[in-house]
Order: structure tokens, then C-alpha cells, then sequence
């Protein structure tokens, strides 16, 4: 994938984040979107250093896998949606491994 493949790519995922932040908890009670917002925070500050690189770090210090970053990114779109729907109890599950893994229980 060329640089300038990688840099189209990455804006439309940082688009698509910012769209799914901006509309996280519309739908949700405050007891799930506030956790949900702060988990999107600290997910959305994984970035890496490098194209390919394995490892990402977060704003606070923490270290994850590459791998792990996209699920915790995928598992807060599929969160958000269900607050757009207004269903807590999804968003809440598809959260909870994500914060299970961030450590923020």
C-alpha cells in the first residue's frame, strides 16, 4: 500500500471516528454514554508511530496490539449504534470488553 494509500485511508477512519464520537449517546442514558465517550477518547489516542507497526500506545502510557486497537475501535462503532437505537443493554455489553481490556473497570 503506497504512503499516500495509507494517508487516504487513515483520514477516512479518523472522519469515521469523529462521526461515531459526535453521535455516541445520543440515544443511550448518561450511565452508558459517558463511559462509552471516555472509552472512545483513550481508544482514539492508539495511534502508531509507523505504518505496519505492532504495537500502539495510548495517551495514558498503555500498550496494546495493533490487532487489539481495531477490535476496540469496531466493538465501540457497534456500541455507539446501539445507543443510536437506544438500546443500552447492547451498547453496554460491546463496551464492557472493551473496558475489560483498557482497564477501566
Amino acid at each position: 500500500m503506497s504512503n499516500r494509500s495509507q494517508r487516504a485511508l487513515l483520514t477516512v477512519m479518523l472522519l469515521g471516528l469523529t462521526a461515531i464520537e459526535a453521535h455516541a449517546g445520543s440515544g443511550c442514558t448518561p450511565g452508558v454514554s459517558t463511559p462509552l465517550q471516555d472509552a472512545q477518547r483513550l481508544v482514539r489516542s492508539l495511534r502508531s508511530d509507523k505504518p505496519g507497526q505492532a504495537r500502539v500506545f495510548a495517551a495514558d502510557g498503555s500498550e496494546y496490539t495493533a490487532g487489539a486497537a481495531r477490535w476496540m475501535n469496531a466493538e465501540l462503532a457497534i456500541a455507539s449504534r446501539a445507543c443510536a437505537r437506544g438500546d443500552d443493554a447492547d451498547a453496554m455489553r460491546h463496551l464492557h470488553g472493551v473496558r475489560s481490556l483498557l482497564h477501566l473497570q
